[in-house]
């Protein structure tokens, strides 16, 4: 029988076959499906669930792109100095769980690291910081959140206490044995403390440091960085880094030396005259260069500069606007100084607007005067008598003049925040509130809202040849030392007025220091001319006094030294309270003069070539003997056998001084703000004694001193520059 036939005949066989295949056949099916799952597990694997480039799980915990910030560009004073700069900053935190210690080795390393934390940070004691040490510890044996990372103290560290903390106990084990975790950050440092601090600001809020941010600021870049442990990260090589591009640099026109006068003095009188807030700043004449600016604000017995008063204190001047009547009368109607003004003899006057009255009053009785009088003794009743007769017909002939003065704008000098003045106009009188007394008022001061900055600007015009140029405060922008961009003056109105009006107006100014109001400015060894300004204030809405009858003043001096070729432009203002019971003065001769003063006379000090050289004759028949150290001067006295005086101390200072027998021998008493007399040094010991005072030295010649520039007993300040003449 055939197989065939056989099959047929046995039904059994045919179905196990069918059996053994179906199973094969599901055999198949499943390596299939194996196969393309692991097909699809190494697509995946590969290129990622979305198909993009291979970064697996384990790229992504192990790296990341990390910013890199830039360096923040530095700030500097007009000589180089450096004012504000980036200085790194460490936040301090701890990993104890890496500690390998027993509690009684920690025990005693902890004490140790706390006594010597607390001679680096002085102001956390010993116990806080053990104290703190056990509490880190005590967490980092539980574990749990934050327990690998825990701050030390609130504040950062800088390098200097950095560098000391990795070699205490426990920390000098390193990262990962001591579990010391420094995260650096950079602040911005200012070498001289709170010198400026408004001016300079603080970034992205106030100040050059806000006005200038962009310039400052640079880019931050990225680094790819890969991670060693827990947040140890390294950065590496790639083509998806980008570098940081640093801030560039601001040159600024601050001296130090006159800003630390200016907020010497400025604070000074503020503190002891209890007033409220000043303002003090000096302007180079020519260019308009603020050498200094301060503004200080009093809070009980502290004062801050923290609100730039200069361009924000908007308010009635007072009399220091009575320079720009003083020139109306002279520009627009033709009056000369000599021409006469009854001021009236009782100090008092009533201006009469129909039916109504309005008192005018002098705090002094002036009586019948001349112009250039009525400017000195700053005469109320004189302007309003002179602005009434020259421009009440046509007052809009004023307010032009004084909008062509091109006071009538804001000045930012590179901050923010600078106000516009506000000028009553004829011509728009619902829109400014102009009435019947807006132009006399205006004559002494009142009815216009100006800042100090306007009121320095117009007079720093007229010290500068009746050129008005734009106050600045920056004169460049550098990078790696070079100029990046420059600043140039920037004149408003090269002609504020005539040649006749200027020139008047300057003798009035003087006039103002030698016989009137200003006459506590007055200084033997330079001129300055200047106007004294007093002004009620207005509280808001409230008028010029509140419920107990108290005022609040603006006490002004304004002016320019020397008179008779200017160099600086300064102003002083200041604002005080005076109530019921109040002691202090309010008024601009008293309150802010002698701040103008004290600051002039020290400025004056600093600059070597004002000073007239003061020089020493001899008697040739005696033979010189240079003064310096007194032992010195003895020895050199007896080998030459020279005859001194008995009665000198064995050690010290001393200069000599020639007569017809000998040379006397006059010993110093070193004062550290006074002069010393150094004629007759030799250069060695000049050099010594007035460097050891903080004087910058500059000398021509050889041999001894036989001249110096600023006159012996006279005040000194730190970093002021004396010339010294020698010969043979």
């Amino acid at each position: 029988m055939s197989s065939r036939q056989s099959a047929r005949t046995n039904p059994h066989q045919q179905s196990i076959k069918k059996s053994i295949m179906s199973r094969v056949r599901v055999l198949y099916a499943i390596f299939a499906f194996v196969a393309v799952a692991i097909f699809s597990m190494i697509i995946v694997t590969q290129y990622g669930p979305n198909g993009t480039p291979l970064r697996n799980r384990s790229d992504l915990k192990c790296y990341k792109m990390l910013d890199v910030p830039a360096s923040r560009g530095n700030i500097y004073a007009h000589d180089g100095r450096i004012l504000v700069t980036d200085s790194p900053s460490y936040d301090i935190s701890l990993d104890f769980t890496v500690l390998d210690m027993s509690a009684e080795e920690f025990n005693r390393a902890a004490n140790a690291l706390a006594d010597s934390l607390s001679r680096t940070i002085p102001q956390y004691s010993k116990s806080y910081f053990v104290n703190r040490l056990h509490a880190i510890r005590n967490k980092a044996l539980r574990g749990g959140p934050g327990s690998q990372n825990q701050r030390l103290i609130r504040e950062k560290v800088n390098q200097i206490q950095l560098d000391r903390i990795k070699t205490f106990p426990i920390f000098n084990k390193g990262r990962l044995g001591g579990g010391l975790i420094y995260t650096q950050d950079a602040e911005r440092y200012k070498p001289f403390g709170t010198l400026a601090a408004r001016t300079l600001g603080k970034p992205g809020e106030f100040g050059l440091e806000a006005s200038f941010n962009d310039v400052l600021s640079g880019h931050d870049g990225q680094n790819l960085c890969v991670r060693l442990v827990r947040d140890v990260w390294v950065p590496v090589v790639s083509k998806e880094n980008v570098e940081s591009v640093n801030g560039k640099d601001l040159v600024t026109t601050i001296d130090v030396n006159m800003q630390d006068i200016v907020e010497t003095e400025l604070r000074r009188q503020i503190l002891d005259k209890q007033a409220t807030c000043g303002t003090a700043v000096i302007m180079d004449v020519k260019t308009g260069e603020i050498r200094a600016i301060s503004n200080l604000t009093r809070y009980g017995n502290i004062v801050r500069d923290d609100i730039n008063h200069a361009i924000t204190m908007r308010c009635e001047p007072g009399s220091t606007f009575k320079l720009v009547s003083l020139m109306a009368l002279l520009e627009k109607s033709g009056f000369e100084l000599t021409d006469s003004i009854d001021c009236s003899s009782t100090g008092r006057y009533y201006y009469e607007v129909g039916r109504r009255r309005f008192l005018i009053a002098d705090d002094h009785k002036v009586g019948k005067t001349t112009i250039q009088g009525m400017f000195e003794q700053s005469s109320n009743i004189g302007f309003v008598k002179m602005i009434d007769s020259a421009f009440h017909n046509k007052p809009e002939r004023f307010t032009d003049f004084v909008n062509s003065l091109h006071i009538d704008q804001p000045i930012n000098m590179q901050l923010t925040g600078g106000l516009k003045p506000i000028i009553k106009d004829p011509r728009r009188p619902k829109e400014t509130a102009w009435d019947a007394i807006s132009l006399i008022k205006m004559a002494y001061g009142y009815a216009v809202e100006i800042t100090p900055m306007h009121t320095l600007m117009l007079y720093n015009a007229i010290a500068n040849d009746g050129c008005m140029v734009a106050p600045r405060l920056v004169t460049a922008v550098t990078e790696d030392g070079h100029v990046e961009e420059q600043f140039d003056v920037v004149t408003i109105n090269d002609k504020l007025c005539s040649s006749r009006t200027l020139r008047l107006v300057r003798q009035a100014l003087e006039g103002v220091v030698e016989n009137g109001t200003g006459s506590l400015m007055k200084n033997p060894n330079y001129k300055v001319a200047g106007k004294t300004g007093t002004a009620q204030v207005a509280m808001q809405n409230r008028g010029y006094s509140d419920a107990r009858g108290g005022r609040d003043y603006l006490a002004t001096f304004v002016g320019y030294f020397p008179a008779d070729k200017p160099r600086y432009t300064c102003i002083v203002a200041i604002k005080t309270y005076y109530g019921p019971g109040s002691r202090h003065t309010f008024y601009g001769a008293s309150l802010a003069g002698p701040a103008f003063k004290a600051i002039a006379d020290r400025v004056y000090a600093l600059e070597a070539d004002w000073h007239a050289p003061l020089t020493e004759t001899e008697d040739p028949a005696i033979a010189s003997v240079k003064g310096g150290d007194l032992y010195e001067i003895r020895t050199a006295a007896s080998r030459l056998s020279v005859r001194t005086d008995a009665n000198w101390l064995a050690e010290g200072w001393g200069r000599t001084q020639k007569d017809s027998t000998g040379i006397e021998v006059l010993p110093l008493e070193p004062q550290e703000d006074v002069m010393p007399a150094v004629t007759g040094m030799s250069l060695k010991d000049a050099l010594y004694l007035l460097e050891s005072r903080g004087l910058r030295v500059q000398f021509s010649g050889r041999g001894k001193v036989v001249g110096q520039s600023i006159r012996a007993g006279s005040h000194i300040t730190e970093g002021a520059t004396v010339s010294l003449t020698l010969r043979p």
